[in-house]
């Protein structure tokens, strides 16, 4: 009941915190990204009070005593521990204490017998707080249920940290898949595994609840933690961002199209332009032509397929075209069709 409210009230001012701070009026990914860390922090904590404060009591281990040990010794070490000596010793107090319910039901249920051997299956806890148990599957029940819980609020924060926003969210069918053999494992292990019978003079057992409990809450402190330091898979993006890209720039580019076009007439107008549009066409006529009339670049253009020298003709109208020009002519014809205004 402590360790309930202690979470909540760190929830509580968390979210207050949250809700007044400028970190959370911050866009949405900042926000998810926010609630997804403080989810993963306040789970931590959680878990760390419960490996290192509200673990499950255990009197044979707090005790240092056999698992056989007497019921009459163990209320005898635990009245001495609480102060009161029972040997009558002088300045001792003799008044017996009163001893709470649910540790009189504790004794009690010790000294049936086969008690020892559901204490180390469920726990100190089973016993001392349910007074309705009787049989085996009651107290399967009553621990599984509590488990579940445990199991339940770890998937939800494994759901919320295994999302498209982070890019995990392909990982979340092996976390969750691990998750469900976890406590499956423990649900063979409360019904099947642990019911075997301690020996008659058994000083030690192995505490199946308390081990359990340990074990279940380093899985819950490793599995936030592990999808955390998984790399980051983002799904691509659709192909309606990608071709909004592309129109915006050929919307851009448009414009400059026909603006081009009309500078073209206007440059042959003024004299200056007209000498300097004259003197850069000569010149890059030079240059192809040399370049054209390089051996190896004519060899290198015909290993590509873009050959463009013209081959030995016989005539002006018996002479084969170069195969770049031949390619060029048939882009022409296979285009024209497009230009030719629609039949009435």
């Amino acid at each position: 009941m402590s360790s309930s409210i202690a979470f909540i009230s760190t929830v509580s001012l968390c979210a207050a915190w949250f809700y007044f701070s400028p970190a959370g009026r911050k866009g949405q990914g900042g926000t998810v990204n926010f609630v997804m860390t403080a989810a993963a922090g306040l789970h931590t904590i959680l878990v760390l009070s419960n490996l290192a404060v509200h673990r499950p009591p255990n009197l044979f281990t707090r005790l240092r005593i056999p698992i056989n040990t007497h019921v009459d010794r163990i209320k005898s070490l635990l009245m001495r521990e609480a102060g009161f000596n029972t040997m009558g010793e002088p300045g001792a107090i003799v008044i017996p204490p009163e001893i709470p319910k649910d540790v009189e039901t504790l004794f009690t249920k010790l000294g049936v017998h086969g008690s020892r051997d559901i204490y180390a299956r469920f726990g100190q806890c089973a016993i001392q707080t349910c007074s309705y148990c009787s049989s085996i599957t009651d107290y399967t029940i009553l621990v599984l249920s509590g488990i579940l819980l445990d199991y339940l609020r770890t998937a939800t924060l494994l759901l919320l940290l295994t999302t498209n926003i982070n890019g995990r969210q392909r990982w979340r069918t092996n976390v969750l898949g691990a998750l469900t053999c976890a406590f499956l494992a423990e649900v063979y292990v409360f019904t099947s595994a642990s019911a075997v019978p301690l020996e008659k003079d058994a000083q030690t057992a192995f505490m199946w609840h308390d081990n359990l409990f340990l074990a279940r809450n380093i899985l819950f402190l490793v599995l936030p933690a592990f999808i955390q330091m998984l790399p980051a898979i983002y799904p691509p993006p659709p192909t309606s961002v990608a071709l909004a890209a592309v129109l915006g720039r050929l919307e851009r580019t448009l414009p400059r199209a026909q603006l081009l076009r009309y500078f073209r007439p206007a440059i042959l107008r003024h004299p200056h332009t007209r000498e300097r549009a004259v003197e850069f066409w000569t010149k890059d006529a030079a240059d192809g032509a040399a370049a054209r009339s390089n051996p190896n670049v004519q060899m290198t253009a015909s290993k590509l397929g873009f050959g463009f020298a013209s081959p030995a003709s016989s005539g002006d109208n018996g002479g084969q075209e170069s195969l770049l020009r031949v390619n060029a002519r048939m882009a022409v014809q296979s285009l024209k069709p497009l230009f030719m205004p629609p039949a009435n």
